[in-house]
């Protein structure tokens, strides 16, 4: 595998996409009330794209893109369909403190931190999400619901960049392995540092919980440098991320367009985008496996 490894893409068909659209959500629904119960359905064609979906997040690719046909659906239709099909593969979780378990990825004024990156256009930036939560997400979805013209998300395998930091320097790799501190940006109630670290090895290789600034500020909240060898290591691995993306797997979140990670593997960012007459606008879920819905 490289990193410019195809993702897999299925297509939703209309059929199916009817049969998505069974179970309704109001428009008016807060982003933190969104029903979280399993999608049911005995329509043949989602359960053997989910199959194919969950083996393709959970294979060599780490990944999956959806497509459904925009026509004729409505902002909230192509959420709400998508929002049922995640919920037939895991379990929703909020992805803030303030409950939202689908979120807009749209360029605002004045961003706040804990959305520093999410509703900004800014480029690169490689990271995990949801490292200030209590836990760390177990996919990451997004999808587009207007006409997209650059800012393709990029996704890159921690194994990869883990085996090309350490042939530069397997110190890099161990001192990446050792807990850090992440400010976790009042998200978790009662504390304001969270240990742990960048790099951890598992039976199925490494897990991955990155996010530069929140480590930078981690350091500032203790009040203690950060080690030389830490900075060396996060330098070097920022490198070796910045030129994996040039051919990283890369994926256009035009209208209809979702795309589905493993977020514990795969390191993700964006290419640059500019906002002219429309808006990118993205919608977000975390999820976790769970009530047997990801075996």
């Amino acid at each position: 595998m490289t990193n410019a490894c195809k993702i897999p893409e299925f297509t939703i068909s209309n059929t199916a996409a009817s049969a998505l659209l069974t179970r309704s959500v109001a428009a008016d629904t807060p982003l933190d009330t969104w029903p979280t119960e399993t999608f049911r359905t005995a329509d043949q064609e989602i359960s053997a794209l989910s199959d194919e979906i969950l083996a393709a997040v959970h294979g060599d690719a780490g990944a999956a893109v959806m497509r459904v046909a925009p026509e004729g659906l409505d902002d909230h239709d192509i959420s709400t369909l998508y929002w049922n099909f995640f919920t037939a593969l895991f379990h929703p979780v909020p992805q803030y403190s303030s409950g939202e378990l689908i979120y807009p990825v749209e360029v605002k004024a004045g961003a706040a931190e804990t959305s520093h990156y999410s509703n900004s256009s800014k480029a690169g930036g490689y990271h995990t999400d949801g490292t200030l939560l209590p836990q760390l997400p177990d996919v990451a979805f997004l999808f587009g619901l207007s006409a997209a013209t650059g800012g393709e998300t990029l996704l890159m395998d921690v194994n990869i960049l883990v085996k090309q930091l350490a042939e530069i320097h397997p110190a890099y790799v161990d001192e990446l392995s050792q807990p850090v501190p992440f400010d976790v940006k009042d998200q978790m109630a009662g504390i304001k540092i969270k240990r742990q670290p960048v790099f951890t090895h598992t039976v199925n290789g490494y897990e991955l919980r990155y996010v530069r600034m929140y480590i930078e500020q981690g350091f500032a909240a203790e009040q203690t440098p950060m080690p030389p060898g830490l900075l060396a290591a996060m330098d070097e691995f920022d490198k070796v991320s910045a030129s994996a993306a040039e051919s990283a797997a890369d994926v256009l979140l035009e209208r209809g367009v979702g795309l589905l990670w493993d977020n514990r593997r795969m390191l993700h960012g964006r290419r640059p985008f500019h906002e002219s007459t429309s808006s990118r606008r993205l919608r977000r879920i975390y999820g976790v496996r769970g009530d047997a819905r990801a075996n």
